[in-house]
């Protein structure tokens, strides 16, 4: 298993993937960065911290043949790659020796830059196999790849580590985070970028504020595109120093439940998606949701029984969708409550492992 960053998202699916599949018999070995963040979790499958920024590409390239020469791998399966701009030169050469099986967890880039698009789709056309986790992202796949190219849906597994043995309650998870512990709270959690559409999400918290006075919004993550100050001058000019709370850093792994626990609701404004893995972690933690009704949010959830969905782009009625979750603590637990049990069925990391596996043994079998 090859994860390159050791961090985020895509590093804490990859830990549950390979906790599942060694949960299932088979035999893994996660290839991953020298400041891997889940270092200090118990891993009941073999971990190789061989990559890291010093190294410079051809560096960690070597890394990666000399581990995969040593493991007389199986499948080589890919998580995310080295560069997205050399590796379709690589991967090919990887072949050679193993089937080569890559998961596209986001099937655009988010940026919508084309040269790297493109590049990154060279990546995937050199595998024997991709996955992807919607079926949305499966028809973008069969749209941008050759026609004999295998694509399986496998979905995206729940929360997995990140709930924890137990999940920290309402008023003990403020006082941790340092928020106020009378406020209705909605997060805005993950990388900030422009797609996520969090300025929306800021320029509707005045009439949010008008409903209900003690609406306050959280905004927790690393901020990979843009800059601060754009940020502080929106919640400037919307005069709600007061009330927002803006966090523009990593959110460790070991806190990203705390954040969920403290809050009312967790919003995602995006402009478009194939998948979201923080909206996954909110459902599996349940924390009521509100999302808009693009990609694959419509796809896995529905308006009123496991969400709220609006449509994007639309201020007035975010704000509405909002203040009907917060005046409504109980109907806002059921459906957390519903699509904690679709994660818990749909999303577990048994039905993500088993496929995964079934695919491995496919290769094995000479009928991939």
């Amino acid at each position: 298993m090859v994860e390159t960053g050791g961090w985020g998202g895509i590093a804490h699916y990859t830990w549950n993937l390979c906790t599942a599949l060694a949960g299932a018999g088979v035999e893994v070995s996660l290839v991953t960065n020298r400041d891997w963040e889940l270092a200090h979790l118990a891993s009941a499958f073999e971990v190789d911290r061989c990559f890291s920024a010093g190294a410079g590409y051809l560096g960690n390239v070597n890394a990666l043949r000399d581990r995969i020469r040593r493991a007389q791998a199986g499948v080589v399966h890919v998580q995310s790659v080295i560069s997205t701009r050399f590796d379709a030169l690589l991967w090919p050469l990887i072949r050679r020796r193993a089937p080569v099986v890559m998961t596209i967890h986001n099937v655009r880039t988010h940026e919508r830059i084309r040269w790297d698009d493109w590049t990154l789709w060279r990546c995937y056309a050199a595998a024997n196999a991709v996955v992807v986790h919607t079926r949305r992202a499966a028809e973008i796949a069969r749209e941008r790849l050759p026609a004999r190219a295998r694509i399986e849906l496998i979905h995206h597994g729940d929360a997995g580590f990140l709930q924890g043995e137990q999940r920290p309650d309402r008023s003990a998870a403020r006082a941790a985070l340092g928020l106020p512990a009378d406020a209705k709270l909605v997060l805005v959690f993950g990388a900030i970028r422009p797609y996520k559409g969090i300025h929306g999400v800021i320029a509707a918290l005045p009439e949010l504020r008008r409903r209900h006075a003690a609406a306050r919004l959280v905004i927790a993550g690393p901020l990979l595109v843009g800059n601060e100050a754009e940020y502080r001058d929106a919640i400037h000019r919307a005069r709600l120093e007061d009330a927002v709370f803006f966090r523009p850093g990593y959110v460790p792994a070991e806190d990203v439940a705390t954040y969920f626990a403290a809050a009312d609701v967790a919003v995602f404004n995006y402009r478009d998606i194939t998948d979201s893995g923080s909206l996954r972690v909110a459902c599996d933690l349940g924390t009521p949701v509100v999302a808009t009704a693009v990609g694959s949010f419509r796809e896995f959830l529905t308006d009123g029984v496991t969400a709220r969905l609006v449509e994007p782009g639309h201020g007035p009625a975010l704000a509405a969708a909002l203040a009907d979750v917060l005046g409504d603590p109980a109907r806002a637990v059921r459906m957390a409550q519903a699509a904690r049990a679709l994660a818990a069925s749909t999303w577990s990391w048994v039905a993500s492992a088993k496929a995964t596996a079934e695919l491995y043994e496919a290769f094995g079998r000479g009928a991939a």
